[in-house]
């Protein structure tokens, strides 16, 4: 069978699936088994051609007959039929648009009709023209209302579980890991501190050429939208709704560009004044002198977070306790506690769901996980 569409393109795929159903006729249902289908395919360790060869597609949690087989479709001619006839029968830029508040696909479809317009880019700057009270439909209260929800919609902060974001933290890390430039990275902000929820999605890779894999990146399927990009970051919005930052540090300045990126800004605030009254600037780039001496400011080379710590005088402070709660004071002191809890020290869990209810496995499979993880 000849290779086709690598997992996260036949992702891609269901998910505008699943969106495409959604606004369209409201199959709710039949939707959210696209995007669960989406997700199972985005984290298969084994290649889709070789689980179509076998056919064992839906022996893989979340991916029924129906799915299987357009999974199947995409992987051996690269395009789904089902997924075309949804294009036509909706507006172009439908998923996007059908974001701002107040837009369905009725007034999209005169939106496009009118002014071709296919984008919330384009929206926005039809909209700020005072082109959109020419509309059937419209008007300049409604022009006016369509600013404010894109303004609001660039301003809310969509909380994402610890859960989601750190698989769709490694989806992209595995993503990355396809450049042959690719070094190493890690998922890092609210997440990498193991908070409950983060607002999004930060990676941070180390790599030669940082240009050359932000471009990489932005080919991944999963990316639906671009809100910002440079040779070294972009912003982007996922299939499932996120958003993520990816950043490209040169391995020279990985370490620090992981710290900074990780947070909280409390602690980094106190690492600051650590490093100021030490006579060096600490900056998303490394250590650097204070004042400037013959040849270069730059202190000793700081390619890891340890380093960085340790140049501070302190110990190595866990992603998980950087939350400026008196481990600058103790890491100081060379008194930071070095038994924190970690997954190897849980012996075993309570209220766990099955497939009897709204469980993704059945009773003997969680059975099996517990054992091979000692619990």
């Amino acid at each position: 069978m000849k290779a086709g569409p690598d997992k996260f393109a036949i992702a891609a795929a269901l998910q505008e699936i699943g969106a495409l159903l959604e606004l369209k006729s409201g199959e709710y249902f039949k939707a959210r088994a696209y995007k669960r289908g989406a997700r199972a395919v985005s984290e298969l360790s084994e290649d889709p051609g070789k689980l179509i060869r076998e056919n064992r597609l839906t022996f893989v949690s979340g991916i029924g007959h129906a799915i299987a087989k357009q999974i199947e479709e995409l992987f051996t001619t690269g395009k789904s039929s089902f997924l075309e006839k949804l294009r036509a029968e909706v507006p172009a830029g439908i998923v996007e648009l059908s974001r701002v508040r107040g837009l369905n696909i009725r007034k999209v479809e005169r939106l496009q009709e009118a002014l071709g317009i296919t984008s919330v880019e384009q929206l926005k700057a039809a909209a700020q023209a005072g082109q959109l009270r020419e509309i059937k439909g419209f008007g300049a209260r409604t022009e006016q209302r369509i600013l404010e929800a894109i303004a609001a919609s660039n301003k809310s902060e969509r909380r994402i579980h610890i859960h989601y974001a750190l698989r769709a933290g490694e989806r992209i890390l595995e993503y990355l890991a396809t450049s042959r430039i690719f070094l190493e990275g890690e998922v890092a902000g609210s997440a990498r501190r193991a908070k409950e929820t983060a607002s999004q999605i930060i990676v941070v890779a180390s790599v030669k050429r940082p240009a050359a894999l932000i471009d990489h990146f932005l080919r991944f399927p999963l990316v639906v939208q671009v809100h910002e990009k440079t040779n070294e970051r972009c912003f982007v919005r996922l299939s499932e709704g996120y958003d993520a930052i990816v950043i490209a540090a040169k391995p020279e300045e990985y370490g620090a560009q992981l710290l900074f990126a990780t947070g909280s800004a409390a602690h980094l605030k106190r690492l600051e004044e650590a490093a100021a009254k030490r006579k060096l600037k600490l900056t998303n780039r490394g250590l650097n002198r204070g004042t400037k001496t013959k040849g270069s400011n730059r202190a000793a080379p700081t390619k890891t977070e340890a380093q960085i710590y340790r140049q501070l005088g302190m110990q190595y402070v866990p992603p998980e306790l950087r939350e400026d709660q008196g481990e600058i004071e103790a890491a100081l002191k060379k008194n930071l506690p070095e038994d924190l809890i970690t997954t190897s020290d849980i012996r075993g869990m309570v209220h766990c769901h099955t497939t009897y209810s709204d469980g993704k496995h059945s009773i003997e499979q969680m059975v099996g996980a517990a054992e091979s993880l000692g619990m």
